[in-house]
């Protein structure tokens, strides 16, 4: 067997596409800044339009500094971190209320689901926010090796926060963060 590669940002979003893809999930975007304010490492969307949120953390150090966040350490926590479940559902519903009722609301309905990806034993299953699931990564050793030789190993499921869906601004800020992508990888080769 051929030596791993070392486990980067790159890497882990390869294999979390991947994942989401098997899924099915219709469109899958990595660094994704509009659709729910702060930047996700990855934002995907299932035909259902229910959001998930991948956090990418390939260091404890990295994990730690982000675990600061969300125990309110620092001001700058990303909201919907800082939000409890029952919060989440709440700002999902009153946003979709305020959109169905005409309101030109700039709102964001949160991601219905929330992960931790990381590698192996890198996150302590008591530090996991409840809000939170976690994904491993781990070298793939059968078959038709695929995605760098790593493969996704859910270890708690998200739950799912609410059932609201996506709203139409937020499609359309992951259609443009896909058109950007495209664009930025055809100058790179030309």
């Amino acid at each position: 067997m051929t030596d791993q590669p070392v486990l980067t940002e790159a890497i882990v979003q390869d294999v979390v596409y991947a994942y989401c893809a098997a899924a099915k999930h219709e469109i899958t975007v990595p660094n994704c800044g509009s659709v729910w304010g702060p930047e996700a490492d990855i934002a995907s969307v299932t035909k259902a339009r229910l959001g998930h949120a991948f956090e990418i953390k390939v260091s404890r150090a990295d994990w730690l500094a982000e675990l600061r966040q969300i125990r309110g350490e620092e001001q700058t926590a990303k909201w919907w971190r800082a939000k409890t479940l029952s919060n989440a559902k709440q700002q999902a519903a009153e946003t979709a209320r305020m959109a169905a009722a005409g309101s030109n609301c700039c709102g964001l309905v949160p991601p219905s689901y929330f992960w931790m990806v990381t590698a192996p034993g890198l996150i302590k299953r008591e530090e996991l926010p409840e809000y939170a699931g976690l994904m491993e990564i781990e070298p793939y050793r059968f078959g038709n090796v695929q995605s760098h030789g790593f493969m996704i190993r859910e270890v708690r499921p998200a739950p799912r926060l609410h059932r609201v869906k996506l709203l139409d601004n937020q499609m359309m800020a992951m259609a443009r963060g896909v058109t950007l992508r495209y664009w930025q990888q055809r100058r790179a080769v030309a």
